[in-house]
């Protein structure tokens, strides 16, 4: 029985990984899920945050920024559906710090509870961008 899965992350604009994998670590909204093969089939909701996966026959983990999305784990293939999928190299640090201080900004101003939730989302993604980034320099 082979210790690999099928891993495949989709994100809005791009197919982010497409292969063989022997972990994958996600990030719930109560803490982390890691799938290894042959887990129970399931469906699960995913939080914004660093996600982690161990390529087959690779000794190195490699690391991406997902928001949020779902993951469907079936029949040894798991599929991550979210909204945006990075690797932490490919972060502009200036424009996540930009986009960190636009949203703290708006979350001093009077607003909506739909513009309060938006700006809150928009302020959690710039914060986790600029934490992986941060991590890999």
């Amino acid at each position: 029985m082979a210790n690999s899965f099928y891993l495949k992350v989709i994100s809005a604009n791009r197919i982010f990984f497409s292969g063989k994998c022997e972990s994958v670590v996600v990030p719930e909204f109560d803490g982390e899920k890691e799938i290894l093969a042959h887990h129970e089939n399931m469906v699960i909701a995913i939080n914004r945050g660093d996600m982690r996966f161990k390529p087959e026959g690779e000794s190195e983990w490699q690391e991406a920024v997902v928001g949020m999305g779902l993951v469907e784990i079936m029949n040894n293939r798991v599929t991550l559906l979210v909204e945006t999928a990075e690797h932490p190299e490919e972060i502009d640090m200036a424009r996540a710090k930009e986009a960190k201080e636009r949203a703290e900004e708006q979350m001093r101003q009077k607003q909506s509870i739909r513009e309060y939730y938006h700006s809150r989302a928009s302020l959690a993604r710039a914060m986790a961008r600029i934490k992986a980034a941060s991590a890999k320099k």
